[in-house]
């Protein structure tokens, strides 16, 4: 069992995991000597939405709170190994997309991942459980998906904040979070700031999918707080309206995290002030558009012994 961080004693990720199935990362371009790198994954696409490939460190400018950065490290496209989190719903309010929700996502690993990505599901009800840790194994994946059960509640701050705080925020690279539910939250110990917080601190994307379709879903989740998941960590949200839209998500999903570009910049900003601060990546073609994080909370002062 994996304990949570300071302040939230009594918040718990259950690991129900046998054996580790840890696959050793490959060194990646994130390192931390004495100042923090501001890492930024974000995607590019033209009027049409499509997504552009080939473009360089020249192609953007960046800004933080409207002051010009300088970009340190630039990688194109997918050449980054990806680390993800998949956060799936088990709540009953699920149960009528419930079988939907496992086939899709176990196809949607199997056309993702790739050599050296790795990957855990998380299953949320009243409580949160980590069914797989990373793992670059697609049988373990697909298990611990399949043997997702719909349980009492719904803890989905809970789910982010433990994804985020206890995992992701210690890996490097890209990191992304796939998170399915209607948007509900109802036995949550942390709060949806302390969530989103905990989201921004790890540099993940989230991906969120609403299944609250009106064509076959009975329920009051919202939508909303989904979408403040997705557009202040730079990813987006999806809403499903029929059972088989599930592939077309996961499918659009899967082309974005395949277009990703990531840069890293040392802020011209030293104070460790814990605030937000805004970050605008300005793409040189006007036709083009880029979608980011929103911005980071700066590192706090260590405090005085």
């Amino acid at each position: 069992m994996l304990a949570a961080a300071a302040g939230f004693a009594g918040l718990t990720l259950v690991d129900t995991t046998e054996e580790p199935g840890y696959a050793e990362a490959a060194p990646q371009f994130t390192v931390k000597v004495g100042v923090e790198l501001i890492n930024v994954l974000f995607s590019v696409t033209d009027r049409r939405g499509r997504f552009i490939p080939g473009l360089a460190p020249k192609d953007f400018a960046v800004e933080e709170e409207g002051r010009r950065q300088n970009i340190l490290h630039f990688s194109p496209e997918n050449e980054l190994p990806l680390t993800l989190g998949l956060l799936i719903d088990t709540s009953p309010s699920v149960r009528p997309v419930f079988d939907e929700e496992k086939e899709t996502a176990v196809s949607f690993l199997e056309a993702i991942m790739k050599p050296r990505d790795l990957a855990m599901v998380i299953g949320f009800d009243r409580s949160v459980t980590l069914m797989q840790d990373y793992t670059d194994d697609l049988r373990s994946l697909k298990s611990a998906i399949h043997d997702l059960e719909i349980g009492g509640g719904t803890s989905m701050y809970d789910a982010i904040y433990l994804a985020a705080e206890e995992k992701l925020e210690q890996e490097t690279g890209r990191k992304a979070i796939i998170l399915i539910s209607d948007g509900e939250d109802t036995t949550s110990k942390t709060k949806f700031f302390e969530a989103l917080i905990a989201a921004h601190q790890s540099d993940a994307v989230i991906y969120t999918i609403s299944n609250r379709g009106r064509k076959f879903f009975r329920g009051v989740g919202d939508p909303g707080t989904l979408k403040k998941f997705s557009e202040e960590t730079g990813g987006r949200l999806f809403y499903v309206e029929n059972k088989s839209d599930f592939t077309e998500v996961f499918a659009q999903i899967a082309r974005e995290l395949r277009s990703q570009y990531s840069l890293a910049y040392v802020s011209t900003n030293s104070a460790r002030d814990g605030k937000f601060r805004r970050i605008k990546i300005i793409p040189r073609e006007s036709s083009h558009n880029v979608r980011s994080r929103l911005g980071y909370y700066a590192a706090n002062a260590p405090a005085n012994p």
